[in-house]
């Protein structure tokens, strides 16, 4: 979640250094330790409850009320997990810089002005009772954990001088907007920087990298990156700079980030069959979000029991209730929508500070506002806004002027509410009912019940846009433009026990056939998915553990797709052909040794080859290579003047490409790996670092990290880890699986499930780490439902106790 770059500056400060010395270290190794056993008091609580750990750590909870269980989460939350909590609850609220100075303020500034604070009380307000009470026990919890201990709080608080406020439900609710915000903004604001495409390759260039060739250009934006509605530029065109502004730009970004890997991506799995397809004849759920994977996990897993609630899978620390998870008769499971849920407005403003709307000028709101930084010392800035959203200020530098922007997450909403019904939902119209008040992130929802029914569904809201789909910016002064709301949420895509019995999501285009409504995302091409598909449809019946072998399958069909182009151009010449021979032989497995390793090297010198020289004479701060755009233009659906490199006097073909990229890739196989191919060392090169967010702190940052550890995959597998490419010629892994998860229904009693890292934040507590080897190896642990269950896992009892 958004804090990495600025704790990384923590680093810069000899306190810092000074307080993670190995001596202090000692001393703190066992400070703030969580509680699994004996008597605990939590004030307001109506009854005892009863919190029994399995031998993972998970706390399996049984309350008399439902607010008695939301106390007891917030104490069991912080109890794990309150250095997490306390950086997260910081950085939504636009305060992290009172623990870390000077290094948070950027990132302070920009959530306070995206307006975080604001949302989190719009979103408070409408909270319905049920959820307010919710929200207010959970934040008593939080607060009762914290009253008990003292200051006897965990290493990573010690190290920042922390001692925590009193949590609120605002809080709560703020850390949901974190969520929202990286599920949201995973790709930045895609807006500008496709203002910049349009710069440099004109409205042409634009629908051509972007696949679309009806997609419409505002004819004033056009205008303001210098072209008229008929100049669509050569996507091989250098661009002329009209303005010092441009011309700063451009020479300031003379060697882009040819995005050598992948962006830190949302991406997710999920996939349901019914009782044709499985042993038992009852559906099967698997779920595996991709999000950034760190330690502690971003997920907290629990189970939860009371009269009015009844839940058990993946919760979110900070906030009450499952997120992911089964209730007493359904299953539910997540992936990304990938929908387009915020819009730029580009803005013209007077002297007075006015924005125009059509004839009129209309006042801005703004709000000065003071960071107090960690030294004492302030830090003043402004908040404006707009009857759009936020606006951000004028960035010369890149070319931009003042911007609104609108997001769904701005809107009323109760997440909570949503949750909670969700898991009381016993059919697919009742599950539908649940989340009518949920309004963002956007998620793919697939649940199944033990009566046999499965339910697809886009779980949030969708903009009501006016003219154009929100790919460009908008000229917020044309009332042409702009929303008209958010549109029914039963007017999203939904699909009701499908004919084949199936249903898979992978972020990547779920509009079922003949879907009416515009639907902006930025779907992923369909590799996970089909291979998912395809591999459901080969077998014919499923069971529980042949589920969890498919979450770790590392097949690649976008490597195949790429290989049966390369066989069009073959032979080739020298070390080239060397290498298609390789990889013409090859399975199109990313394995940890084998010939994955020199196709992840072919993958990346094709990138360079074929946008990397237009982005770079174009000054473009990002590549605009892609991996989707890599596939189509190799397969003729882009054009052909792409592959040519506008540094060269010759004009490269797609032969020319695949012989440059398949020397050099071979190259460097050479020179990483001795050997026979079949044993080159692909986990070299595609290692996971688990780090702590307080990684940098010196010696600190050693205690807490694991790894790194070889894995196999790559973000077009099933098994799903995303990378950048690193200086010294290896992949940083930036997303993976955040968990597993999966409900067979003929073993209503349980469920199975595994996090990277543990449930535990404090680096001396066992549960820490202890779940690394299995999530490596695809094991999954039970998750007991039934009292039975629970009792037979249980390895240690706490009780939570009324107090004064």
């Amino acid at each position: 979640m958004s804090l990495v770059k600025p704790i990384r500056g923590i680093a810069l400060g000899a306190f810092f250094i000074f307080l993670a010395a190995a001596s202090t270290l000692v001393y703190l190794r066992r400070s703030g330790m969580p509680a699994r056993m004996g008597n605990h008091p939590l004030a307001g609580l109506d009854a005892e409850v009863s919190v029994r750990w399995d031998d993972w750590g998970v706390p399996h909870v049984q309350a008399e009320s439902q607010e008695d269980l939301a106390r007891a989460m917030g104490w069991l939350h912080a109890n794990d997990r309150i250095t997490q909590m306390e950086l997260g609850r910081r950085a939504a609220s636009g305060t992290l810089s009172e623990l870390v100075g000077e290094p948070a303020i950027q990132q302070d500034v920009y959530f306070q002005t995206l307006g975080f604070p604001e949302a989190a009380e719009t979103l408070w307000q409408s909270a319905s009772e049920e959820s307010t009470r919710m929200l207010e026990a959970y934040a008593e919890g939080v607060n009762a954990w914290l009253l008990e201990r003292k200051g006897r709080v965990t290493p990573g608080l010690k190290i920042l001088g922390a001692n925590p406020d009193p949590w609120t439900p605002q809080d709560s609710l703020r850390f949901a907007l974190l969520m929202a915000q990286d599920l949201s903004f995973w790709n930045q604001r895609p807006e500008e920087e496709r203002f910049q495409w349009l710069k440099a390759f004109g409205p042409d260039g634009v629908r051509d990298l972007l696949g679309d060739p009806d997609l419409h250009v505002p004819a004033e934006i056009l205008e303001l990156a210098g072209h008229t509605a008929e100049s669509g530029l050569s996507p091989i065109s250098e661009p002329e700079s009209d303005s010092e502004a441009d011309a700063s730009a451009t020479a300031d970004s003379a060697t882009p980030d040819l995005l050598e890997g992948d962006p830190p991506s949302p991406g997710s799995n999920n996939w349901l069959i019914g009782g044709s397809r499985t042993e038992s004849g009852k559906p099967l759920l698997a779920n595996d979000p991709h999000l950034g994977l760190f330690l502690p996990s971003v997920w907290y897993q629990v189970q939860l029991r009371s009269p009015t609630y009844e839940a058990a899978g993946m919760s979110l620390p900070g906030t009450p209730g499952v997120v992911i998870g089964r209730g007493p008769v359904i299953a539910w499971a997540f992936t990304n929508t990938m929908l387009d849920d915020h819009d730029i407005f580009f803005e013209k403003l007077n002297e007075q500070g006015q924005v125009l709307r059509g004839d009129t000028w209309m006042d801005v709101t703004e709000e000065h506002r003071s960071l107090t930084l960690r030294d004492g010392s302030s830090h003043d800035f402004t908040v404006r806004r707009t009857d759009i959203g936020p606006l951000l200020d004028a960035d010369p530098k890149r070319g931009l002027p003042a911007r609104s922007v609108a997001w769904t997450a701005h809107y009323p909403g109760d997440p909570i509410a949503a949750m909670v019904a969700l898991a009381r939902a016993e059919t697919p119209e009742q599950a539908q009912a649940a989340i009518e008040t949920y309004v963002c992130p956007a998620q793919n929802l697939v649940a199944g019940f033990p009566s046999g029914d499965l339910l697809y569904t886009v779980l949030g809201r969708v903009p009501d846009r006016k003219l154009g789909d929100g790919r460009l910016p908008a000229p917020a002064w044309d009332p042409s433009y702009g929303w008209n709301g958010l549109r029914p949420r039963p007017t999203n895509p939904t699909v009701v026990n499908p004919e084949d019995d199936l249903i898979v999501t992978a972020n990547h285009d779920i509009r079922p056939e003949g879907y009416p409504l515009p639907l902006t995302a930025e779907f992923f091409a369909p590799f996970r998915a089909d291979r998912i598909r395809e591999s459901l449809l080969a077998k014919e019946k499923w069971d529980r553990q042949s589920f969890a072998n498919l979450q770790l399958d590392d097949r690649s069909l976008f490597a195949l797709d790429l290989i049966e182009v390369l066989k069009e151009e073959a032979p080739f010449e020298g070390d080239a052909q060397e290498a298609f021979e390789l990889l013409s032989s090859w399975d199109g497995t990313m394995a940890v040794q084998g010939t994955s390793g020199l196709f992840a090297l072919l993958e990346r010198e094709l990138s360079a080859q074929i946008f990397g020289d237009e982005s770079a004479a174009a000054g473009l701060e990002r590549s605009v290579s892609h991996r989707d755009r890599v596939h189509r233009i190799l397969l003729g659906e882009m054009s052909p003047a792409w592959l040519d490199n506008v540094e060269t006097e010759a004009v490269e073909d797609r032969r020319r490409i695949f012989q440059t990229s398949l020397e050099e890739a071979w190259e460097t196989a050479k020179e990483h790996w001795k050997g026979r191919s079949s044993q080159w060392d692909y986990g070299w090169l595609h290692s996971l670092r688990l780090n702590h967010r307080l990684d940098a702190v010196p010696v600190y940052g050693g205690w807490t990290r694991r790894g790194p550890y070889p894995v196999s995959g790559s973000s077009t597998t099933i098994l799903a880890f995303g990378h950048r490419w690193r200086e010294d010629g290896r992949q940083h892994i930036t997303y993976g699986p955040s968990m597993r998860w999966i409900v067979d229904w003929s073993e209503p009693d349980r469920a199975w499930a595994v996090i990277p890292g543990g449930q535990s934040g404090h680096p001396s507590d066992r549960h820490y780490d202890d779940q690394i080897r299995p999530y490596l190896e695809g094991d999954l642990h039970e998750a007991p439902w039934s009292e039975e269950a629970i009792e037979a896992a249980t390895k240690r009892r706490l009780m939570l106790q009324p107090s004064p």
